[in-house]
C-alpha cells in the first residue's frame, strides 16, 4: 500500500483542517492526520484485506465468547486528542466499545486494540522527522490510555509484533508462524498463522 501526501488546509488546527478537507473527498478513500501532516491510504492489496477480515472474525469471535461489550471494526478514524495533537489514525482492525457507535459518527476518541497491516510505505520516514510512518502510530496509539494493545503485521510473512501494556512500560514480542497470539483481556487465542488463512501466504 502507497502514500499519498498532501498539506493540513488549516496549519494552526491540523485537526479541523483535516476534517475540512475529508468532507471534500471522495467516501471510499482513507486519510490520516501524522504529525500535522494529511496523509493518504491507497487501496490495500488483496491480501491485506483478507488479514483484516480474518482479524477482525477472529477478535469478534472471542469477543462474543466472553460476553464482552467491545467490538472489532475496521477502519474506525481515532482521534488521539487530548493526549496528542495533530493526530488522528485509521488503523486496519480496531476494538472499541460498541457503546460508541452512533448513526453518522465516524470517529472516536480511543481504541481497547489497534492493528495495522504493514506495507512498505510504513517503514519510510515522515517528511520533517526521524522516524517511519508506523514507528510514529505504534508510539500514538501507546499513549492512548484505554489502548491495551497494538499489532504490527506482516504481509508477505507470516510474523508480528505485538505491543501489549503491562501497567506503565509496554512489553512487545515479535511473534511468527505457529506462535501463539493471546490476548486474555479479549478473549483471543489462535495461532500467527491464523490471521493468514486463505492467502498465499497460509498456504506456503
Amino acid at each position: 500500500m502507497t502514500t499519498l501526501e498532501t498539506s493540513p488546509v488549516h496549519r494552526t488546527d491540523p485537526h479541523r483542517g483535516f476534517w475540512d478537507f475529508i468532507e471534500t473527498r471522495p467516501d471510499e478513500e482513507k486519510w490520516e492526520l501524522i504529525e500535522g501532516q494529511i496523509v493518504m491510504q491507497a487501496r490495500p492489496s488483496l491480501i491485506h484485506q483478507v488479514i483484516v477480515v480474518n482479524l477482525q472474525r477472529l477478535l469478534n469471535e472471542a469477543l462474543e465468547r466472553s460476553g464482552s461489550s467491545w467490538i472489532a471494526i475496521h477502519d474506525p478514524a481515532i482521534d488521539l486528542r487530548p493526549f496528542i495533537t495533530g493526530h488522528t489514525y485509521v488503523p486496519d482492525v480496531a476494538v472499541i466499545d460498541a457503546a460508541a457507535i452512533e448513526p453518522d459518527r465516524n470517529v472516536v476518541d480511543g481504541c481497547y486494540l489497534a492493528a495495522e497491516i504493514l506495507s512498505p510505505s510504513d517503514h519510510r520516514k515522515l517528511p520533517g522527522t526521524r522516524q517511519t510512518k508506523i514507528d510514529v502510530k505504534r508510539t500514538g496509539y501507546e499513549a492512548l490510555p484505554l489502548c491495551q494493545a497494538a499489532l504490527l503485521i506482516e504481509q508477505k510473512s507470516r510474523a508480528l509484533t505485538l505491543s501489549v501494556r503491562s501497567g506503565e512500560p509496554w512489553i512487545r514480542t515479535r511473534l511468527t508462524g505457529d506462535d501463539r497470539l493471546v490476548l486474555p483481556g479479549f478473549g483471543l487465542a489462535c495461532a500467527v498463522a491464523d490471521l493468514y488463512a486463505r492467502t498465499p501466504v497460509g498456504r506456503g
